[in-house]
């Protein structure tokens, strides 16, 4: 008989699989093989032969069994040692374990509510200072009374906006407040120039030209007052938004670092997945429910070899 080797295997593995061929008389079976003949009158003689070589088959299936069952037993004991020996440790690691991860988790979210409230004032403040001077430019812009009253107006609500500046809302009407002394200025110059174009039309319908000149050269000094008043009024505002309150000192909490981090995720809307994301999801069947059909299928009686239910193809397999 041909030996089966292998280098792959264990030699007592392969031992006991040769084993099992020899005592199943394989060799005369590899013999027989040759010697059939494959037409209709050796039909039966096939069948024979067949049936002998599943037999070794059974055999090696039974050796395979007995010889895993005992390896399974050695993975079993090695299973539960690793097990008990795991739990002993855990005991007393279970609970401090528990108490490090909460008092951790505690740490992080008071430090993670911290970095938000500290974003969340910076953007008011932020806010408050960008309006400041943006403001202060639109004062510097404005060339007649009525744009400098209308920005004013707009300081003015922005000073009410509690639902905006939260708990800055002091701060932000005491640095529009000072825009308010800014506008003010502004208003006078402005005022002064709107008078001077009044003096002048009065003086063309006067045709009194000494006066027209010498009002033209009092407009020429207040407009360039007025280009002046521009750098100024917004360098003010710059400089006032530099000097700001001092931050308050933050609480100081402890730092914790993760052991491990790793992103998770779960399924929370199947449906909303497969709409939106259809190569993320995949449909199966869940065999156990066909089997219940089919079983009870076949309880009532087939006709046929082959029927279609629900996209489900049935169909009769014959092995001979």
């Amino acid at each position: 008989m041909n030996v089966v080797t292998t280098q792959q295997l264990p030699a007592a593995i392969v031992g006991k699989f040769n084993l099992s061929l020899t005592e199943s008389k394989f060799q005369s079976l590899a013999d027989e093989a040759g010697k059939l003949v494959f037409n209709e009158d050796n039909i039966d003689a096939i069948k024979e032969f067949l049936e002998k070589v599943r037999k070794v088959e059974r055999s090696i299936e039974a050796t395979h069994k007995e010889g895993k069952a005992i390896a399974w037993k050695e993975c079993g004991d090695w299973d539960l040692g690793k097990n008990t020996f795991l739990k002993t440790v855990g005991d007393i690691k279970q609970h401090p374990q528990i108490k490090y991860t909460e008092l951790c988790n505690a740490v992080a979210d008071r430090q993670k509510k911290q970095d938000e409230e500290k974003a969340r004032k910076q953007r008011i403040k932020d806010g408050i200072e960008t309006n400041a001077i943006s403001f202060a430019k639109k004062i510097a812009d404005c060339k007649t009374s009525k744009e400098l009253t209308d920005i004013e107006r707009v300081i003015n609500l922005e000073k009410t906006r509690k639902d905006k500046y939260e708990e800055f809302l002091e701060q932000a009407t005491t640095r529009y407040t000072e825009l308010n002394k800014l506008l003010a200025e502004q208003k006078v110059i402005v005022k002064e120039l709107e008078e001077n174009a009044r003096k002048q039309e009065d003086a063309k319908k006067a045709n009194d030209d000494e006066a027209l000149l010498k009002l033209q050269q009092e407009q020429e000094k207040k407009e360039a007052q007025i280009e002046e008043n521009k750098i100024v009024v917004q360098e003010t505002a710059i400089a006032q938004s530099v000097n700001t309150a001092p931050e308050e000192a933050p609480e100081v909490i402890p730092t914790v670092k993760a052991r491990r981090s790793v992103w998770k995720w779960e399924a929370v809307d199947l449906k909303e997945t497969a709409k939106k994301m259809p190569d993320w999801t995949s449909v199966t069947i869940v065999e156990s429910k066909v089997d219940d059909y089919l079983k009870a299928k076949k309880a009532e009686g087939i006709e046929g070899e082959e029927f279609v239910t629900a996209g489900i193809r049935f169909w009769l397999d014959k092995t001979y």
